[in-house]
């Protein structure tokens, strides 16, 4: 109970989903896998606000968490640690080099389950001075989005559903919220995630 409480708190405030992401794409940057060390400490807590939104969505009350797993698996995560979904789009669309288009061409198929190696190691985004910035840029806007269109009631919370994390983005959060405004919040996000890389793209 002295760890669990502080930390329950923290996992449902905004500057907790802050510290999260941050850590969790600092490390990458450095060649560690963010994701898994991260989520690693905080699942049991993750886990815990998800049932918690489980057992009030199936007696048909209001939601209580924001954030849960599905939050930064389904919100943060599309395409892969970074929001690199638009970042596959951009290299497969609009590269004029060969060599990125066929990064975009190998990118594209894992994107669309969240998998993303391919350009984290390939482009490489892995100490590249340049494109961290945007790395750790990118999810941040998104789940600042996800996080205060849940919390003034915009978009449905997370419904306690555990879907896989490889779910596709649009799908992934209309499943996890049970309603068609957690895809659309998905696509908002893609959309200013695509402007953020692209100047970073372009150099």
């Amino acid at each position: 109970l002295l760890l669990t409480k502080p930390l329950l708190a923290l996992g449902t405030t905004y500057p907790g989903v802050v510290v999260t992401s941050l850590l969790i794409h600092l490390l990458w940057s450095t060649g560690l896998h963010g994701s898994s060390i991260v989520s690693g400490i905080l699942s049991p807590i993750w886990l815990t606000l998800m049932d918690q939104n489980r057992v009030a969505f199936q007696a048909g009350k209001p939601v209580p968490n924001v954030v849960t797993a599905q939050f930064f698996d389904v919100f943060q995560n599309m395409g892969g640690s970074g929001t690199t979904f638009s970042l596959a789009i951009l290299l497969l669309l609009f590269s004029k080099s060969r060599q990125l288009k066929e990064i975009g061409k190998l990118s594209i198929g894992p994107g669309c389950f969240n998998i993303n190696e391919p350009i984290i190691f390939g482009l490489p985004i892995v100490m590249n001075p340049i494109l961290i910035i945007p790395f750790i840029l990118a999810p941040l806007v998104a789940v600042t989005i996800t996080y205060w269109s849940m919390k003034l009631g915009l978009v449905s919370r997370l419904a306690g559903i555990a879907i896989p994390w490889t779910t596709p983005p649009v799908l992934g959060g209309a499943l996890s919220t049970a309603s068609i405004s957690g895809g659309v919040i998905q696509v908002i996000s893609m959309v200013l995630t695509f402007f953020i890389y692209y100047p970073f793209f372009k150099i």
